[in-house]
């Protein structure tokens, strides 16, 4: 039976490895300008070269993580919270984002530094701050340890992020369209200088989530039957937030706000391998990847030479893929 699980979760991974193999090949080869797949090996003329290293293979590694970190952190959300509907967005992550993005405009626009723009660097910080705040406020003496207590914290200030982020735009016109578009989801104009910014924080992220994936699985009977088996919740509860966080941070700063994947991919991948967190957390991390791939190349190619943000194309697969989940018993 062993035997049968584990030849059965080889050959999911070994379909999806190349799945996303090519999923990023055609991300560097196909867009406004297309590239011939000699040319990604690097037998192309100079002007290919140019696009594939500069704006090309910068932009799908981006890609790539952020659907790895988006997919990881949305299994380890629902494992650990044991929703199907839980994602790091629900902790107001996501609108701390887009509250420092939009608060960098005040005073920088969307100029850029020598290693990364203001607004995705206060993006960074705004959900990292968001994260930690939220672990503040729900663990505070006065009040209950508990995961409900963390999720109606992270629904009321992520509604505060929003509103805050709003009246901000309603009085302040300066860089809309951009910011606007940002909020959807763009990886447009990204370079090296957000790939290695993330790099770290996403690196430590990661592994946090595969460290924590055997203990995720004792939580399936509740907080008090995991704790009877050695299982610190509270320290567990903590580094899903850090994990969460930094998945989040990172992501926001190469991409903007950018969901479903997080919902979508842990969903899918559970139908195919089954809920052990031990091949969900990184089949989510692939799948996440491969799902945020497709996206961004539908995103460069439908109106080509023109560009429509990623989360468009990620809302409109994640709309239906949410309501039909609502709908079932």
């Amino acid at each position: 039976m062993v035997k049968a699980e584990t030849k059965k979760i080889f050959i999911i991974s070994s379909i999806l490895i190349i799945v996303l193999a090519l999923s990023f090949f055609a991300a560097l080869s196909f867009g406004a300008e297309k590239i011939s797949f000699g040319s990604v090996f690097g037998r192309g003329d100079k002007f290919d070269n140019i696009i594939l290293w500069n704006i090309r293979l910068p932009r799908a590694l981006l890609v790539l993580l952020t659907g790895i970190l988006l997919g990881g952190s949305g299994a380890v959300f629902q494992l650990f919270f044991q929703n199907p509907l839980a994602e790091p967005g629900i902790m107001g992550i996501s609108s701390g984002a887009t509250l420092g993005a939009v608060i960098a405009t005040l005073g920088t626009g969307f100029t850029t530094s020598k290693l990364i723009s203001s607004v995705n660097l206060s993006a960074f910080f705004g959900a990292l701050l968001a994260g930690l705040f939220v672990t503040a406020l729900a663990f505070n003496k006065s009040r209950k340890n508990s995961s409900i207590m963390l999720l109606l914290c992270g629904t009321a200030l992520g509604t505060l992020y929003s509103s805050i982020s709003s009246a901000i735009l309603l009085t302040c016109n300066k860089e809309l369209h951009s910011i606007y578009t940002w909020i959807l989801g763009s990886f447009n104009g990204r370079s090296w200088n957000e790939l290695l910014f993330i790099l770290i924080p996403s690196g430590i992220s990661i592994l946090i989530m595969i460290l924590i994936s055997p203990q995720l699985d004792l939580l399936t009977c509740g907080e008090k039957s995991a704790e009877s088996l050695g299982v610190e919740v509270n320290r567990l509860r903590i580094l899903v937030l850090i994990c969460g966080s930094l998945a989040m941070s990172s992501a926001v700063c190469a991409g903007g706000t950018i969901g479903f994947v997080g919902l979508i991919a842990p969903h899918i991948v559970r139908k195919l391998s089954g809920p052990k967190s031990r091949s969900l957390i990184p089949l989510s991390m692939i799948f996440g990847a491969i799902l945020l791939l497709v996206s961004d190349l539908l995103a460069r190619v439908i109106i080509a030479p023109a560009e429509l943000p990623a989360g468009i194309i990620t809302s409109i697969l994640g709309v239906p893929f949410f309501i039909s989940l609502c709908l079932k018993k």
